[in-house]
């Protein structure tokens, strides 16, 4: 009888994060997320991405608050300057800057499941709601 249950128990843990893994995109899968959130939230765009991953160690699975967990994405995307010509923006030459951004994936959120901060995630400052990094 215990070995039945441990084996239900085992069975159900498994189950449980074979599902956390499985319903978490990988960072090509987010690409063009990022840019549908990119152009809602800055009025200009950037060019491309030139690097996922800044960490090298997957999306971080991350505890905001004591109810809130959400997955955070790590990029780097070029983007080039601007001049106003008739209150529009126009991409002047190839001279641009390198951006550094995170992005935000909330499951439970109702309205913006998606949003954008801007710089390097610090890990040594945020290190107390680090879960766990998912490959």
């Amino acid at each position: 009888m215990k070995a039945i249950f441990r084996f239900l128990v085992l069975g159900i843990f498994l189950f449980s994060v074979t599902n956390l893994y499985s319903e978490v995109p990988k960072h090509p899968e987010m690409d063009k997320v990022l840019l549908a959130t990119w152009n809602k939230t800055f009025p200009v765009p950037y060019t491309k991405i030139l690097k996922r991953d800044l960490a090298e160690k997957g999306v971080l699975y991350y505890r905001k608050n004591s109810k809130k967990y959400v997955y955070i994405y790590s990029y780097s995307v070029f983007l080039p300057l601007y001049v106003e010509q008739n209150e529009k923006p126009v991409k002047k030459d190839d001279n641009g800057r390198e951006v550094k951004l995170k992005l935000i994936y909330d499951p439970s959120s109702k309205d913006e499941k998606y949003t954008i901060e801007l710089g390097e995630f610090d890990e040594m400052y945020d290190a107390k709601g680090i879960i766990r990094w998912i490959r």
